[in-house]
């Protein structure tokens, strides 16, 4: 499991302001397999931190187009949220405590579009359509789920 609540020492504390679209069609919501961080191996949603001087909305259209390959028009902000938790650092076993705070857009597209399937180079494995009825909710990042049950999906 990628990250863990624990009783181990903190090493150290880091805050991330993230902002993430939700993309919804033909019960289906489009995810990002994660290769990086504290949600490596999980299906997230697509999205990221803010580059300086970027609105919110900036980053949406920055990190949709990055990670998806989808040219964002259509969105709207639904909600933000925030979690806590302990995780290992990938590259040493420094125990890092994550304050994650997310801004959340619904995004609207009329069909199951062409994703980016490959890689972004940064933390993005590829896109993917992720089938709501079917598909392995164990697999899903804690963003995912937050978003999944505030839209009843």
């Amino acid at each position: 499991m990628p990250f863990v609540l624990c009783d181990e020492v903190i090493d150290m504390r880091h805050t991330h302001l993230g902002v993430y679209g939700i993309v919804k069609c033909d019960n289906k919501i489009l995810l990002i397999k994660k290769v990086e961080g504290p949600y490596m191996g999980l299906l997230d949603l697509p999205g990221g931190g803010l580059e300086f001087g970027e609105t919110p909305e900036q980053t949406l259209i920055r990190e949709m187009q990055e990670e998806t390959g989808l040219d964002v028009t259509n969105y709207k902000l639904s909600f933000c949220d925030s979690l806590c938790f302990y995780h290992n650092a990938t590259n040493d076993k420094t125990t890092v405590e994550l304050h994650h705070i997310g801004i959340f857009y619904e995004i609207t597209v009329d069909s199951l579009l062409d994703v980016k399937s490959e890689p972004d180079g940064l933390d993005s494995g590829g896109a993917l359509w992720f089938d709501l009825a079917g598909g392995d909710r164990e697999m899903l990042a804690p963003f995912a789920k937050m978003a999944m049950e505030r839209h009843n999906l």
